[in-house]
């Protein structure tokens, strides 16, 4: 959407607006490879290479800044997740040259450890993670049927048909294969004959 010229006169449009929106104003396609190496934080070799040390490092943080722990347990009061406020964290110190990807993840299982800890100490029903595990019941039979419908029309027909034919005509159609069990009459009968000399010996 392009910018189109006011008028004299014509008050300009409320900032953040869709009007205002300008659709020449974004990077163009490969400018971040005319930067000079190295001007980002995160270019250049990290302040901390040890996990132990960026863990202590952000503990110290919490603990000695100004209003910080505060800031956090009002966070978790909040319900804001454990999760996120280590997912946080970690990347911040990435962005700002503090350690390398490899530190920002091995950091979060100590850190949400000890926000945790943190929670229980001052009663904070916290969150730990960003998705309750079980809320996720996986993919329901519903969308798993309209999925099939869309996708694999023959298969989605195939499983129509077998869950509308009739019991009897279903139990017609079941090939008796090698493990195919006999009747139960049959299988009476096979107990009830009785085995001769060698019979049954391999």
């Amino acid at each position: 959407m392009l910018l189109k010229p006011r008028k004299e006169g014509q008050t300009p449009p409320e900032k953040g607006s869709i009007e205002s929106l300008d659709a020449f104003d974004h990077p163009v396609p490969g400018q971040s490879l005319t930067d000079e190496p190295g001007k980002w934080a995160f270019e250049k070799p990290p302040q901390i290479v040890d996990v132990d040390e960026a863990v202590a490092y952000v503990v110290d943080k919490v603990e000695t800044s100004n209003g910080g722990k505060e800031e956090l347990q009002k966070q978790m009061m909040a319900g804001m997740p454990i999760e996120s406020i280590v997912n946080t964290i970690a990347f911040t110190g990435f962005t700002d040259g503090q350690w390398n990807p490899d530190v920002a993840e091995m950091i979060k299982l100590p850190l949400s450890a000890y926000f945790m800890m943190m929670a229980q100490e001052e009663n904070i029903p916290a969150i730990m993670f960003n998705q309750d595990p079980s809320e996720d019941q996986g993919m329901s039979d519903e969308a798993v049927m309209a999925h099939m419908q869309e996708g694999n029309p023959r298969a989605y027909a195939h499983l129509q048909q077998q869950m509308n034919m009739p019991p009897e005509e279903e139990a017609q159609m079941m090939p008796e294969g090698f493990l195919a069990m006999p009747p139960e009459e049959e299988l009476m009968e096979l107990e009830e004959q009785p085995m001769t000399e060698g019979e049954g010996m391999i």
